[in-house]
C-alpha cells in the first residue's frame, strides 16, 4: 500500500512538473516561382540577365525552431528559443556555419518584463519589421532602396543581451546591447546598441527606435527611425522615415509609405513605396533611390497562405544615371506549424 502511494504521488508530482513547462516546436515553410533580374552599371551600360526562379522564403523566411518555457513560481518564468533558417528550394542552411542562425536565447520573463541572452534581434529591428509595407515581406523594397549610400543596419546580433519592458497602458519599450568580444591589446571590442520607445493600442501604432554600430573604434554608423501604422479597418496604413548616417562618411534620408487593405475575410492586398537620398559627408549628393510594390494573399486555411507579388526599383547617382535596376514577379505558397 505504501509503494502505491509513492508511485501515486511520484506520478502526481510529474504531472504537475509537466504543466508548469512547454516546449513547442514551429515554423514555417515557404517557397514560390518567378522571374527576377538585376541590373547593375558596367562599362556604362546596365546588365542583367532575368531568371526563372524556384525561392524560398517569399512572404515569410523559412524556419523551423523550439520555443520553451517554465513557470517558476511567483510570477516568474524561464523561455527559451532556438531557431534555424533554411533554403527550402535546396535544403541548404540558412547561414552556413550557424545551427540557429535566426535566433537562440535563454530569457526569465515576469512583472519586470523580460531579459534574454543569446543571439537575437536588434530592439531597432523590432520596430522596423512592425512597420514595414507589403507585409514586411521580401516584396518590400525597403531592403533595395534603403542602404545603398551608407550600409544597412545588422537585425540580429550575437551575444546579445535584451531587455523588454512591460506594457504601460500602450507604452513599452526594449534596450539591446550586442558584446563585440572582438577586443585587442590595441583596440576594444566594436558593440551594437540599440533601444525602441513606442505607443500600442487599438488601430494606433508608433514608436522610435536608434541603433549604433561601431564600424572601428573611430567610427559608428547610426540608425534613427520613426514609424508607425493605423488600421482604419477598411485600409491599414503604414510610414516611416529613417536617417543612416556613417561617421565622416555620408548619412541617407530614408522614407517608405504603405497601405494594405481587405479585398476578403481571408484576403488582402498592399501597395509600397520606398525613397531614398544618398548623401556625402559634405552635404553634397550621392545618388537617390525608388521602389514601389503589390502584394496580395490567399488564406488557404489558418496556416496555408497562397500568395502573390511584384516589386521594382531603381538606384541613381548624383549625376542622374542609372547605377542598378531589379524587379521580381512570383507566386508562392506559405505553410506555418
Amino acid at each position: 500500500m505504501k509503494k502505491s502511494l509513492v508511485a501515486l504521488a511520484a506520478l502526481a508530482a510529474a504531472g504537475i512538473a509537466s504543466a508548469q513547462s512547454s516546449v513547442t516546436l514551429y515554423g514555417v515553410a515557404d517557397v514560390w516561382l518567378g522571374s527576377t533580374k538585376t541590373e547593375t552599371l558596367q562599362g556604362g551600360v546596365l546588365t542583367g540577365v532575368r531568371q526563372t526562379v524556384q525561392g524560398s522564403g517569399g512572404y515569410n523566411g523559412n524556419r523551423f525552431g523550439l520555443r520553451g518555457t517554465e513557470d517558476l513560481g511567483g510570477g516568474l518564468k524561464a523561455n527559451f528559443v532556438l531557431e534555424q533558417g533554411f533554403n527550402i528550394d535546396t535544403g541548404a542552411q540558412g547561414a552556413s556555419g550557424l545551427q540557429f542562425n535566426r535566433q537562440a536565447f535563454l530569457g526569465l520573463a515576469g512583472g519586470f518584463g523580460e531579459v534574454r541572452f543569446g543571439r537575437q534581434y536588434t530592439a531597432y529591428d523590432t520596430l522596423r519589421g512592425a512597420t514595414n509595407n507589403s507585409f514586411d515581406s521580401s516584396f518590400a523594397t525597403t531592403g533595395s532602396v534603403w542602404g545603398k549610400g551608407v550600409a544597412d543596419y545588422a537585425g540580429r546580433r550575437d551575444n546579445q543581451i535584451t531587455y523588454i519592458s512591460p506594457d504601460f497602458s500602450g507604452f513599452s519599450g526594449a534596450v539591446t546591447y550586442a558584446l563585440g568580444e572582438n577586443k585587442t591589446a590595441t583596440s576594444s571590442a566594436t558593440d551594437t546598441t540599440a533601444f525602441h520607445v513606442k505607443y500600442a493600442a487599438g488601430p494606433l501604432l508608433v514608436g522610435v527606435a536608434y541603433q549604433q554600430e561601431e564600424v572601428s573604434n573611430t567610427v559608428d554608423r547610426t540608425y534613427t527611425l520613426l514609424a508607425g501604422s493605423y488600421d482604419f479597418g477598411v485600409a491599414k496604413l503604414t510610414a516611416g522615415y529613417n536617417r543612416a548616417k556613417l561617421d565622416m562618411g555620408g548619412k541617407d534620408n530614408e522614407y517608405q509609405l504603405g497601405v494594405d487593405f481587405p479585398v476578403a475575410s481571408n484576403a488582402r492586398i498592399a501597395l509600397g513605396y520606398v525613397h531614398a537620398k544618398y548623401k556625402l559627408a559634405n552635404g553634397a549628393s550621392n545618388g537617390k533611390g525608388n521602389g514601389y510594390s503589390i502584394t496580395g494573399y490567399y488564406d488557404l486555411s489558418k496556416r496555408t497562405r497562397l500568395y502573390a507579388g511584384l516589386n521594382n526599383y531603381t538606384v541613381k547617382n548624383a549625376a542622374g544615371t542609372k547605377t542598378e535596376k531589379g524587379n521580381l514577379y512570383a507566386i508562392g505558397v506559405r505553410h506555418s506549424f
